[in-house]
């Protein structure tokens, strides 16, 4: 027990204290992994657990050149960490799609922001805030998206994406009739087939708890060459 204690505490690089701040670091962007993986993310387990690392490794790296090369002047260990976190918000950029009227992978994105976060946190000693970080990431992710699906004002986003034999589709009364089922429409682009005369209109509204999904589709019947009707999340 002495000699963990002793671990936790030393704050100089050497084998044991190195392979101590990895295995933390392998299971905590484990654990944010195993989240992402379970939602079918692209960026899952091996993603997130090579992030925490390679931010642990880079940390580890910035701490180690001044330890070994004292006379090295420009050994700033807060360097390498730096453009971690620079790098990582390229990697993040690619998590992000836009298609159909929205936008996906933010979430992803940000963890992977926190992720790299954690790591480093990890490599430079900070267990105790690098393990809470990764707590409170886990509870907004599972369970601050079900309290925000309950509330009124805020409910769940989806994507709707409806087909019409028409060339000229009535926005107008179709933006009514998704708004009288209780729909909330933030924001819709549609798109135009010349040659099959027909449209596509992509809507991004919010749904709370009560709006009907039976009572969505019957009000879309209605509309004039409504043919298809889908949405996702």
């Amino acid at each position: 027990m002495e000699i963990f204690e002793n671990l936790i505490t030393d704050t100089s690089i050497n084998v044991w204290t190195a392979m101590l701040k990895i295995g933390i670091s392998f299971l905590l962007g484990l654990l944010l992994g195993a989240e992402r993986q379970m939602r079918r993310r692209d960026a899952g387990l091996r993603t997130f657990t090579l992030i925490c690392l390679g931010s642990t490794g880079a940390m580890l790296i910035s701490i180690w050149i001044p330890q070994i090369y004292p006379d090295f002047l420009n050994g700033d260990p807060g360097r390498i960490a730096a453009q971690v976190l620079t790098g990582i918000g390229f990697l993040g950029a690619g998590a992000i799609a836009r298609g159909k009227g929205s936008v996906q992978g933010l979430t992803t994105a940000a963890c992977m922001w926190v992720d790299a976060v954690i790591g480093l946190a990890v490599g430079a000693g900070l267990y105790f805030g690098a393990i809470m970080l990764t707590l409170v990431t886990l509870f907004i992710l599972v369970s601050v998206e079900k309290i925000e699906q309950r509330l009124v004002i805020g409910g769940a986003n989806r994507i709707l994406v409806i087909k019409v034999k028409n060339s000229d589709p009535d926005v107008d009364g179709i933006s009514a009739a998704i708004e009288r089922v209780g729909m909330k429409i933030g924001s819709f682009t549609y798109s135009i087939d010349i040659e099959s005369n027909e449209s596509v209109i992509n809507y991004k509204v919010t749904i709370i708890p009560k709006t009907s999904q039976k009572a969505l589709c019957d009000a879309l019947k209605a509309c004039p060459d409504v043919v298809h009707i889908n949405m996702m999340a």
